[in-house]
């Protein structure tokens, strides 16, 4: 038994708070517990009040006993008492509706609460509750009408707005549960999510998320979620925001905080959605549809739908069905002579409320061998005169009984919000971003919690100089030039000799992260005048200034590696490099753990992908190589406890690799 079971499935809730004055978090619960039909106890608590909306009073929570849920609808400085006395009484859990804690800068109040609360769940404060359908139990600050049965989808939202408007959507159709954590400072969303992915009749968690949290938590809450295939859709907001902890190099610039975490979203398996409606829609989706490579059949009545079907196919990466020559000639004795077999199919108007030819049409597409997902696409205008509407369900019913008879639970799909019917998905982007996962391989849980296992926050330090960080990247097998550090012009020339006088001088200083800001690079010194011209120069930027006196490395193509410890979780990224790593960002980004296979699939991904592989006759340059570089980067940072290893420059050849530049810290 979780310590959550009570608080989500309560038989016996007391309202701590309760009165008549409407529109009050406390009135509003108790209407919402009335209305929903909740089969258990309901208590308020109140110092004078004997009912409150009809529900019998108690003077004190203790008066009311070990009850299951305890909704705290009082002053924020009230709190800390009620949820101390909630826990020694037993109780099985609260919300806190109150704002006024740590939001508000009062971070002495918040850790007062979640002391009080210790290990009873605690969700909020400043949130609008938790609404359980299956136990009938709304304990929820807003007015709210629950569906008449619990569907598949949880809804997990750091913004109380955002919860209202998920229950708001479709009158709360498919929900299963919703949770509005707030601050979430006794119960953190990933701990929630890692509880909601066990129980029965969960399909999807949409989530929508404001901050990171605490990576491993994440790990382990997308592990348990991979377990029981509930699959995941994330709405965070931030994606502008770039990484503060190691602004200084280029990965932050490039990456972001946000970029971390979507590469473990990605990971866990699960869709990247940017507004509600997306997120509910995608949510509902993936919880009615089936894991399954094979390709996609979608019909419809429509030419226009089945052209922007196939147009958004193509965009979201879903691999539409090639049906056979048998399904084509057995679809062409089933289709109006008007109609073209292909697929998308477009059965025409010709074919309208007609359940049996539909559904043998649809059965045909659902018996090819290369189908994997069946859709069929419908909007009903609201407002339809009866006998149309009729019409309208008796030609989808079509598509539902042709799936079922090929094996397929069909994917309804209306194209726009607003003109989905109960058990539609609202809007053809949505429903095929979530089959473009559901083609995909599924996530690995094990991987997850290899991901938990190393997810930390180091602490910054100043960065390495120079020569100190290639020599660590070459006791990981990296090559790096040849190079040596010297004190003075003279000692620079006859390093010079020694390289071939084919070299580059850069100024070396622990903690300098960009040299070229400071015109500490040096790269056409080629006589010893030069040579001796240029470290004068570089020894007099700044006391203490070394110069590396460095071979020149030879051509080819810039890539950036960078590793690091900040964000979420630990993550290595590899992309364009030199000048182009901030003006295109044209990156992948792998967590950690990742071996050079792991990182070369993801290599496939990157825009210049084509350049790298030979397109038009160019160099097919060594990407295996590059992988393995990519997996050194890792193993540096994660044995030796960094906070961030970045290789940029990595002169990426057709054989081998050279790491010109490094920064380390």
């Amino acid at each position: 038994m979780s310590r959550f079971d009570r608080l989500f499935s309560p038989r016996s809730v007391a309202v701590i708070g309760a009165t008549d004055r409407e529109g009050t978090y406390a009135h509003n619960t108790l209407l919402n517990l009335a209305r929903a039909g909740f089969a258990g106890t309901v208590i308020g608590v109140h110092p004078t009040r004997d009912v409150a909306a009809g529900i019998p009073c108690v003077p004190s929570l203790r008066a009311a006993g070990s009850v299951d849920a305890v909704v705290v609808a009082t002053p924020a400085q009230s709190v800390p008492a009620y949820l101390r006395e909630a826990r020694e009484l037993g109780c099985g859990g609260a919300i806190v509706y109150a704002a006024g804690f740590a939001e508000a800068g009062n971070v002495g109040l918040q850790a007062d609460l979640t002391d009080a609360a210790d290990d009873m769940p605690v969700i909020g404060p400043n949130c609008n509750g938790l609404v359980s359908v299956t136990a009938r139990a709304p304990l929820w600050g807003d007015a709210v009408n629950l569906p008449q049965l619990p569907g598949g989808v949880c809804l997990v939202s750091e913004s109380g707005n955002v919860g209202v408007v998920g229950m708001a959507h479709r009158g709360g159709l498919g929900l299963h549960t919703a949770v509005s954590t707030g601050n979430a400072a006794a119960v953190s969303t990933a701990e929630i999510v890692e509880y909601l992915a066990v129980q029965e009749g969960i399909g999807a968690i949409a989530l929508y998320l404001e901050a990171d949290g605490d990576g491993a938590a994440w790990c382990r809450a997308f592990a348990a979620c991979a377990e029981r295939d509930v699959r995941i859709v994330v709405l965070k907001v931030g994606r502008s925001a770039k990484g503060a902890a190691v602004g200084a190099a280029h990965t932050a610039a490039i990456v972001g905080d946000h970029g971390v975490f979507a590469a473990l979203v990605r990971e866990a398996g699960g869709v990247l959605v940017r507004q509600p409606l997306e997120l509910l829609e995608t949510a509902r989706a993936l919880a009615l549809g089936r894991r399954d490579p094979r390709g996609v059949g979608i019909l419809t009545c429509s030419g226009g739908d089945a052209g922007i079907a196939a147009d958004l196919a193509e965009d979201f990466g879903v691999r539409l069905a090639e049906l056979s020559v048998e399904t084509s000639e057995a679809l062409r004795e089933l289709l109006p002579p008007a109609a073209t077999v292909a697929n998308p199919l477009d059965h025409t108007a010709l074919v309208w409320e007609d359940t049996e030819a539909i559904s043998a049409l649809t059965e045909a597409v659902g018996r090819d061998s290369g189908v994997g997902h069946l859709v069929y696409i419908q909007d009903e205008p609201p407002g339809l005169p009866q006998a149309t509407v009729d019409e309208w369900r008796a030609t989808r019913a079509g598509g539902v009984l042709g799936g079922e008879r090929s094996g397929h639970r069909t994917l309804l799909v209306a194209t726009t919000p607003g003109q989905a019917a109960d058990g539609v998905v609202a809007g053809l982007d949505n429903a095929l971003r979530a089959l473009a996962v559901l083609q995909e391989r599924p996530p690995d849980p094990e991987r997850l919690r290899s991901m938990a296992d190393i997810a930390r926050h180091a602490d910054s330090r100043p960065a390495l100089a120079e020569d100190v960080a290639k020599s660590l990247l070459a006791h990981y097998g990296l090559c790096v030039p040849r190079g040596l550090v010297v004190d003075t012009a003279s000692q620079a020339v006859d390093a010079a000799y020694g390289l071939g006088l084919d070299v580059v001088l850069k100024v070396v200083r622990a903690g300098l992260l960009h040299k070229s800001e400071v015109g500490g690079v040096v790269l056409d010194a080629r006589t010893p005048d030069q040579v001796r011209e240029a470290a004068d120069a570089l020894l007099c930027l700044a006391p203490g200034d070394r110069v590396l006196v460095e071979e020149r490395a030879p051509a080819g193509l810039e890539v950036l590696i960078a590793a690091q410890s900040h964000g979420v979780v630990p993550t290595v990224t590899i992309g364009l490099g030199g000048l182009w790593a901030e003006a295109l960002a044209d990156i992948v980004v792998v967590p950690l753990p990742a071996d050079a296979r792991r990182i070369r699939r993801a290599i496939r991904d990157l825009r210049a992908w084509p350049l790298l592989s030979g397109a038009r006759g160019g160099p097919v340059y060594d990407v295996d190589g590059l992988a393995e570089a990519a997996a050194a980067v890792s193993r540096v940072l994660l044995e030796e406890e960094l906070s961030i290893v970045e290789v940029n420059p990595l002169i990426l050849g057709t054989a081998k690799s050279v790491a010109v530049d490094a920064v380390i810290s």
